[in-house]
């Protein structure tokens, strides 16, 4: 059978190129985008997600990018270091988050951070608030630490 289209350029050196973008980004402290990551291998950013979606090794690489994204616009907006109404926009978007609870999804590892939830009432609530939000990140880092010892 004849296949259509363009031959794919995904190979070997595409998974070599891919890591060592991802170990500048991390050597220089910068945040990896797919999009960054797309024009340093010369496609498309939708070619990056087929790929991700036919390569299992690719597409660990392109979760753990979102992962870090995902984390970094949390704890951005938690610190206020950012804009909040931004980072939630930037979560909804590109990271499918939204304002209502998962009720059908259990939490990973038994953590769950929600950047929107019931305002606290008192000075107390939200005290206990920040208390947890805190150590949600706290256990967000480690995982994510865990998880890049592992996959490395």
């Amino acid at each position: 059978m004849k296949t259509v289209g363009r031959p794919t350029k995904y190979n070997e050196e595409t998974v070599k190129k891919t890591q060592k973008y991802f170990d500048s980004c991390r050597a220089s402290g910068s945040m990896p985008f797919i999009e960054e990551l797309a024009l340093e291998l010369d496609v498309n950013d939708d070619t990056i997600v087929e790929w991700s979606k036919n390569n299992e090794e690719f597409s660990a690489a392109v979760s753990k990018v979102k992962l870090l994204q995902k984390l970094s616009l949390k704890k951005g907006a938690l610190s206020k270091q950012l804009q909040p109404t931004t980072a939630i926009f930037l979560l909804k978007v590109n990271h499918g988050m939204n304002e209502e609870e998962k009720k059908d999804k259990d939490p990973v590892d038994g953590f769950h951070i929600h950047l929107v939830g019931n305002k606290p009432t008192n000075l107390e609530d939200a005290l206990v608030n920040k208390k947890t939000a805190i150590e949600d990140l706290e256990k967000a880092e480690k995982a994510i630490a865990d998880f890049s010892k592992n996959s490395s």
